[in-house]
């Protein structure tokens, strides 16, 4: 990230139970000690001005991210110089980015310079060579929107320009998760609702649980409450939501978890328009520091959109051949939509539900087919998910659960701060919390499917 100016001066170790973490993910993905969620562009045209080749190639993977999807970037050579000269013709955008090394008064000369040939509103941007407090205070004075030094990066770039951009009467934006399930019925929605409860009451983080589904969603089921209909109405006033309507149609569950729950009803057709569900996340986050989005296993525009732009994706997965090919294109699908946010989060469920081990892709083959090594390996345990369901309780409250929630822990303490927590005790690369269920092949085994062409075709092709 590029940083402004700043003032001088393994073992494995079992465990009875259900679930499997991976220690892997023990190193930070990335994140930085910034609160909130992330931030897009507003639709604005963009010129910058470089100096150096690497700047502007920086600059350029810029434009290839979710955050400047409404902007028009333009990219040019020259620097300071070429800005004046360019400007002496053409109108100013929105927004300008000059990089230049000059200093002292030659510096605020072609400043004043540019100045004198920029539209009223036009922000400036620098892009310097050194870390100077005082330099970065003068130009501040002089109406400059931001200093920037090396080292830069495209994330770092765009978290800067979006900050110059931020709502002053809305200055903070709460982190969004979308949960997908890679096929129906994989149990991405009952993950969804126990990560949020988890996350509200044991680690006493205010969240927001949000039902997307506004023909089969179950949030409403999974919490007892027998009518409600939260995302018709946000739907119905997308146009006007703000955070007085969102505190009357989302339901207080907790003192921590807000939930805005699917009235699951036939009657209507559902609504399909992006911009109605872009403004239900946006408000949302507008009001809740973490929000937890139950999406549908649909592929369309608005849940597209959604997976692209939220802060983390957990992909729910069972080891079967459409689960491993449905998730190796929604990884592939998103590292190249996102390539400057972190991976995905992959859950492996309902592992070890076939009887012979040999019918089942294992944990290992399963990770290597699609590229990325899943965060928490869960056993097929359907009694006591169908009780919980039945009872309208969360999976840690019932107590034939009880090691299944370490593993819950690990995954919500992850959304929340954007990086895995280092499991205590673990020399090796897994923490292994538990059995995978009968016949189910574990992450330390070699299972290889047997007399499975198709599949043994798809694990064989490159990540």
């Amino acid at each position: 990230m590029p940083s402004r100016p700043a003032p001088q001066g393994g073992a494995q170790i079992d465990y009875p139970g259900l679930v499997e973490t991976n220690a892997a993910h023990d190193e930070p993905v990335g994140f930085d000690d910034r609160e909130g969620g992330e931030r897009a562009l507003p639709q604005l045209s963009i010129h910058a001005f470089c100096e150096r080749n690497e700047t502007a190639s920086c600059i350029n993977q810029m434009t290839r991210d979710w955050r400047m999807r409404r902007t028009n970037p333009k990219i040019y050579l020259g620097g300071l110089p070429a800005a004046i000269e360019f400007y002496h013709k053409e109108n100013t955008p929105g927004l300008v980015i000059i990089e230049s090394a000059l200093r002292g008064p030659e510096l605020f000369s072609q400043l004043e310079t540019l100045a004198s040939v920029c539209d009223e509103g036009t922000r400036v941007v620098i892009i310097g060579a050194l870390n100077d407090i005082r330099l970065y205070r003068q130009l501040m004075d002089k109406g400059v929107s931001d200093y920037l030094v090396p080292p830069l990066s495209p994330l770092g770039i765009i978290r800067s320009l979006s900050e110059i951009y931020t709502d002053p009467e809305q200055p903070f934006t709460g982190r969004a998760v979308a949960f997908f399930g890679a096929k129906g019925g994989v149990g991405s929605s009952t993950l969804a609702h126990n990560i949020a409860w988890t996350l509200s009451e044991r680690l006493m983080q205010e969240t927001a649980l949000v039902d997307l589904d506004s023909s089969w969603g179950t949030t409403a089921l999974d919490f007892a409450y027998d009518s409600a209909s939260g995302l018709e109405e946000a739907l119905a006033d997308a146009d006007r939501l703000d955070d007085t309507l969102m505190d009357r149609i989302m339901v207080r569950h907790t003192p921590r978890l807000s939930i805005l729950p699917a009235s699951s009803s036939l009657n209507t057709m559902p609504v399909t328009d992006s911009r109605s569900y872009e403004a239900i996340v946006s408000a949302v986050r507008s009001v809740s520091p973490l929000a937890l989005l139950d999406l549908p296993h649909v592929w369309n525009d608005w849940s597209t959109g959604i997976l692209t732009s939220v802060d983390d994706v957990v992909i729910t997965a069972a080891p079967d051949l459409a689960n491993l090919r449905n998730t190796k294109n929604l990884i592939d699908f998103l590292k190249a939509q996102r390539p400057h946010d972190a991976d995905p989060v992959l859950i492996l469920n309902q592992t070890g539900r076939c009887k012979a081990r040999e019918d089942e892709i294992s944990v290992e083959n399963f990770a290597g087919a699609v590229g990325l090594d899943p965060a928490l390996v869960i056993g097929f345990d359907p009694d006591t998910f169908i009780r919980a369901c039945n009872e309208g309780k969360m999976l840690p409250e019932m107590k034939a659960t009880e090691t299944l929630v370490p593993g819950l822990d690990y995954l919500a303490g992850r959304l929340r701060t954007g990086e895995f927590a280092a499991p205590s005790g673990s020399g090796g690369s897994r923490l292994k919390l538990g059995r995978l269920g009968r016949g189910g092949a574990s992450a330390s085994e070699e299972g290889k499917p047997k007399g499975k062409s198709l599949i043994a075709s798809l694990l064989g092709r490159k990540g």
